[in-house]
């Protein structure tokens, strides 16, 4: 289980940040902005569209050709300055555009509509773009540019979602530049596409002729209409926390509370960083430090300790984390502390034999990095565990297991896997689908390592997540319900599942077919033993919020478009403000797209 606790730490986001917002109200916020740049309340695009519809409001940023030509002038530049930055940002393409966002003005991440690709480059989506030198020679000017490690774009006219990590180039005091700036992550769409790349100077399009400390975000607005919302940030440039010299006393014995004793230790000494490194024992001791806290500005600060066993972090004789824990538990606890000097203790006990012996001790604030208090060494890294990979190359797989949707484990689930590379999760209780993905198939691991324990599995590509309710309804029926559904199996036709479901309700068999059509997975509902005259059946294709009917054939939901042929859909409201799209059967069968 302790394992499982590990692997759900790395598994979480960038995580909880104190993000800064650049509103949208108006552009106020950025420098000189051309006439194509507007503040617009929603925008809109098929995914064969060219163009974007706008409605007029605030909250959405639009660039959109007002004048005959775009020109490097539509660039757009934040009056806001940054050295080190985690930024996030949605943003929108219609099909065949190409963006960019520039960290300090200087270092591209590039945004173009890379949907469907199946090889990218540094100039598709979530790509580091090239550095550009005409010294190199004809056909060599471009070098250092990095391709995303995966296809992560979704299709045009979607939101998507952009998040990068990025620390600045340093320089010394004489101005000479000593450390490369570095992309420390890049997240598309919730998958890692960059890590830790290094880039040794300015990608082509930097709008300045040399490094420095600080530049702006530069968005790329000569190349076509892009738009973006939900522009938040947190910069690095503050201060932190950091600690003397750390004294220790080392007792052995059997301790079942973090209290120091009045005995004599067994040893003692000084350390240049908190390290479990000095006990020598792997149990039955107690350890006492001591440190003097620097804390430069008044400000909250958030502690976050690790050890194998028990302990107590103190700050001015205050008790802040304290408890039985296991390495990589990590347990938090903010407080206010004024500039000056604070001593710092932390006691610890370990009084069984299992497991490791650890140590660590974290200092975050808001407007600082993450700092590390002991010795990196001090605090065990985790145990290389190897991806268990389930590969659907060659023919469909059908892989059962449990998984997670909306926050509970689903426990009827079964994952089909196609050569295509379009995959989806299927509830077999209520007939639903959880969730669909493009890319790699399934990551089996805590199927199968160690105890196995979760046992649930994992997408290995782009995912949307879907509603996971029962997609028919009765036309009085309020809600789709699936209570009174029964399944009976499935069968294959061509490696793929048809799954068969007694509906008591309407008194009608279903069968549910879904497979790989285009970009996007094709689901046949049909209806046996119905009249093939107009039934009172609904196909229910979305439930939720922000649901949008583009055209009759079309509509939108957070992460996919679905599209249909023939009936006329509706938009009703349902209850807690969510939605409904329903399309009338008009016969014995009902066919619609997901595409994403």
């Amino acid at each position: 289980m302790k394992k499982l606790l590990f692997s759900l730490l790395l598994a979480t986001p960038l995580g909880v940040w104190a993000q800064q917002s650049i509103p949208l109200t108006d552009l106020s916020a950025f420098d000189q902005p051309s006439k194509n740049w507007t503040i617009e309340q929603a925008v809109f695009a098929k995914y064969s569209d060219t163009l974007f519809q706008v409605s007029p409001g605030s909250g959405v940023l639009v660039n959109t050709l007002r004048g005959g030509k775009y020109h490097r002038t539509d660039d757009l530049k934040s009056k806001m300055q940054h050295g080190d930055i985690r930024l996030l940002v949605d943003f929108m393409l219609p099909r065949g555009m190409n963006s960019g966002i520039y960290l300090q003005g200087r270092y591209e991440v590039q945004l173009y509509d890379s949907w469907g690709k199946k090889t990218v480059k540094y100039d598709d989506c979530g790509g580091i773009y090239e550095r550009w030198d005409d010294a190199r020679g004809k056909g060599k000017e471009g070098y250092e540019g990095y391709a995303p490690r995966q296809n992560a774009s979704k299709a045009p006219g979607l939101w998507q979602t952009l998040e990068i990590d990025f620390q600045a180039p340093r320089f010394d005091a004489n101005g000479k530049k000593i450390a490369n700036a570095i992309f420390k992550k890049v997240i598309l769409n919730g998958l890692v596409v960059q890590e830790n790349i290094e880039v040794s100077g300015m990608t082509r399009g930097a709008i300045f002729d040399k490094e420095a400390p600080f530049g702006p975000i530069l968005i790329q607005g000569d190349h076509g209409p892009v738009a973006f919302r939900n522009l938040r940030f947190e910069t690095y440039e503050k201060p932190t926390a950091s600690l003397g010299e750390v004294s220790y006393d080392y007792y052995t014995g059997k301790f079942t509370d973090p209290i120091v004793p009045t005995t004599k230790p067994a040893s003692s000494g000084k350390l240049p960083a908190l390290t479990y490194r000095v006990i020598p024992v792997n149990n039955d001791y107690l350890i006492h430090y001591k440190a003097e806290l620097t804390i430069p500005e008044d400000d909250n600060y958030e502690f976050q300790t690790y050890w194998t066993g028990s302990g107590e972090l103190k700050i001015d004789g205050k008790v802040h984390n304290q408890g039985a824990h296991w390495f990589n538990e990590m347990v938090p606890a903010s407080t206010f502390l004024k500039a000056g000097k604070h001593q710092l203790e932390i006691i610890h006990i370990k009084d069984f034999p299992w497991g490791p012996k650890a140590l660590g001790l974290n200092v975050k604030r808001i407007g600082a990095r993450l700092v590390s208090l002991h010795e990196r060494t001090s605090l065990l890294d985790p145990d290389a565990v190897g991806l268990i990979e389930v590969k659907a190359n060659a023919e469909p797989v059908l892989q059962r297991s449990f998984a997670f949707h909306q926050g509970k484990k689903k426990t009827h689930v079964i994952h089909v896997g196609d050569p295509a590379g379009l995959h989806y999760s299927y509830d077999l209780r209520q007939g639903a689908i959880l969730q669909v993905w493009r890319g790699k198939f399934l990551d089996a691991t805590q199927m199968w390592d160690n105890r196995g324990e979760p046992q649930t599995s994992e997408p290995l590509g782009l995912t949307v997540i879907q509603d996971g309710k029962f997609h028919l309804a009765l036309a009085h029926q309020a809600q789709a319900d699936s209570t009174d559904l029964v399944y009976k199996g499935y069968r294959l036709e061509a490696g793929r599942p048809i799954f068969m479901y007694e509906w008591t309700a309407a008194k009608l068999r279903v069968e549910d077919r879904i497979q790989p059509a285009g970009n996007g997975l094709k689901r046949t509902l049909t209806l046996v033993g119905a009249s093939p005259q107009k039934t009172d059946v609904e196909a229910v294709l979305a439930t939720g919020h922000h649901l949008s009917i583009l055209q009759n054939g079309l509509a939108s939901q957070p992460g996919n478009f679905i599209e249909w042929k023939g009936a006329t859909a509706e938009l009703l409201k349902i209850a807690s403000g969510a939605q409904q799209i329903r399309v009338p059967f008009s016969g014995a069968q009902f066919t619609y797209d997901l595409i994403w």
